[in-house]
């Protein structure tokens, strides 16, 4: 008997391929590959999807046995998931389990067609039951009724006895009524001194003072509500024509085929090393008729943390999350080494192949610092805790000198808020500190909405975020600047922040409040340093995010 032929199937769950379903033959594909390249099996768009790498995963026919399959990661910038487990090495594949592209990319259910008996779940047992034994009770176990008492005998008393009883009666009660009478008087006299007594002594009244600090799940359970979770997509764009970034890759030839992709990088008019960038209408002027050049949308995405500050729908968060294009941009690791490209006598760009650029040799690129573009979220929205519905927010303020930005939802109800207060002066070492957010390293918990529109029946599986709370204390401010009697003026090398002895926080966390024993928020954390063995984390002091709630003035 010949062995049936099996087809893969990939069902998109979420994404731009989403209800898109892609069959393959394994007997012609034992290798599917995944990603944005178009010479993948499964291609993704390069732009709505730009958190997938160019070739992000693999799924491989086990060469043994026909019914088994694996999936790789291809080295991704965001990482290969399968059933919300982070992939390294191999991971084997069976009907119904749900990759996801990056943590918070799109998903897809692995299927095959038809199922091998081997990836059929298995039965699951249930615990018999036990039944209880009843003991009924007859009436022979009942106590039986006692006999019936037999009256008393009276007895007779005589004319002499009756008598003596009567006199002796008498007597007592005389005795009874001068004892009744002395109580009274003694009374009377104890119950006027005590009123005496009384009127020289004032009355002390003990009272309990209010309670004014609370444990971190007191402060956490007051403020599950204000917390909120912080989704966002950005795209860097031409300021003058709106159009989208790219970063030029130039390809790498040996005997006349392509082998790889270089990254290319030019110095500006500061001699800095930053990417050369260009956008599709005008790439063709600025590099001339070079064959084989790839684009790279420079973008990124990636969730964060807020608080409400106003029952208005105003939250505070930190500026790397609601513009992640004013802070350092995080390269893809195919993007080192690079080559330097340099213009020729025609001013377009030709690459020098002898000369080689580094991670350390672009340093901190900020791709907001250039004023030609400007950053453009592509969605930015907020989701409360224990919620899956997310609500589009638009930015309304950002701190030019610090890592805090207000952001804002329109909700038609009053939102709950924290309590803000500055305690820039007195904060001291050793005080406490609670963070609440969301970081990414916490499980993520799902759930499956099905549709009840008539017009799109598709079910939809959502996340649902639920808040970390992270306990310690501050361990140094480090201050901006500073100026006393002693000196004219110093200048920190890193900022204004504090710095915390929290280590259970993480990317996520980022613009999640920070709040002190008393429950109010007196700062915003802003990052974390992780090297084996400990880790450090900063707060952004709250006064910062209060000079966005207002008009602040610079010059008086």
């Amino acid at each position: 008997m010949n062995e049936q032929k099996i087809s893969l199937l990939i069902r998109h769950i979420t994404g731009s391929k989403k209800g898109q379903v892609e069959k393959f033959s394994v007997e012609n594909n034992p290798e599917i590959r995944i990603g944005r390249g178009l010479e993948n099996n499964v291609s993704f768009d390069p732009v709505k999807e730009d958190t997938i790498s160019r070739d992000h995963c693999r799924i491989i026919q086990d060469s043994t046995n026909s019914e088994r399959f694996f999936i790789y990661d291809s080295q991704s910038k965001n990482g290969t998931y399968v059933n919300d487990v982070l992939t390294t090495g191999r991971t084997e594949l069976f009907a119904g389990d749900i990759v996801k592209l990056g943590k918070d990319g799109p998903s897809f259910e692995f299927d095959l067609d038809p199922r091998p008996q081997s990836h059929i779940k298995k039965t699951r047992v249930i615990d018999p039951i036990v039944a209880k034994e009843t003991k009924i009770h007859t009436a022979t176990d009942l106590p039986k009724a006692t006999s019936e008492k037999t009256p008393p005998v009276k007895e007779g008393i005589g004319k002499n006895t009756m008598q003596h009883m009567i006199r002796e009666s008498e007597k007592k009660s005389k005795t009874g009524l001068i004892i009744t009478v002395i109580a009274i008087l003694l009374l009377a006299s104890t119950g006027g001194y005590i009123l005496f007594k009384n009127q020289k002594v004032k009355e002390i009244v003990h009272v309990t003072d209010p309670k004014t600090t609370f444990t971190p799940t007191e402060i956490a359970k007051a403020n599950q509500e204000k917390v909120v979770y912080i989704e966002m997509a950005w795209k860097l764009t031409n300021t003058a024509s709106s159009e989208e970034m790219y970063h030029v890759y130039y390809p790498v030839f040996q005997d006349k085929q392509i082998i790889g992709y270089r990254a290319a990088y030019s110095q500006n008019e500061q001699g800095a090393i930053v990417p050369l960038l260009v956008t599709k209408g005008d790439y063709l002027k600025a590099l001339g008729n070079a064959q084989g050049i790839e684009l790279d949308l420079i973008a990124s995405a990636g969730s964060g943390s807020g608080f409400v500050v106003d029952e208005r729908g105003f939250v505070a968060t930190n500026r790397h999350v609601a513009s992640n294009w004013l802070t350092r941009f995080n390269f893809q690791q195919y993007a080192f080494p690079g080559v330097l490209v340099e213009p020729n006598q025609n001013g377009q760009y030709a690459p020098a192949w002898d000369k080689t650029v580094t991670q350390e040799m672009v340093g901190d690129w900020v791709p907001g610092n250039d004023k030609r573009y400007t950053g453009v979220n592509t969605y930015l929205d907020v989701t409360f805790a224990n919620n899956s519905q997310r609500t589009p927010a638009k930015i309304v303020r950002i701190s030019s000198t610090h890592d805090v930005a207000m952001i804002k939802i329109d909700l038609p109800e009053a939102l709950p808020k924290v309590d803000l207060y500055d305690s820039y002066d007195e904060i001291q070492p050793g005080d406490p500190a609670i963070v609440m957010g969301y970081p990414g390293i916490a499980p993520v918990q799902l759930v499956l909405k099905r549709s009840q529109d008539v017009f799109n029946t598709n079910a939809e599986i959502t996340s649902v975020p639920v808040p970390t709370v992270s306990n310690g204390n501050v361990g140094r401010m480090v201050r901006g600047s500073e100026k006393n009697s002693k000196i004219d003026d110093y200048q920190s090398t890193f900022g204004d922040y504090y710095q915390l002895t929290i280590n259970s926080t993480g990317g996520g966390n980022s613009g999640g409040p920070m709040f002190d024993e008393k429950g109010r928020v007196v700062g915003v954390y802003s990052a974390g340093k992780w090297v084996p063995g400990t880790s450090i984390s900063f707060a952004v002091p709250i006064k910062y995010v209060m000079e966005l709630m207002g008009r602040q003035q610079v010059i008086k």
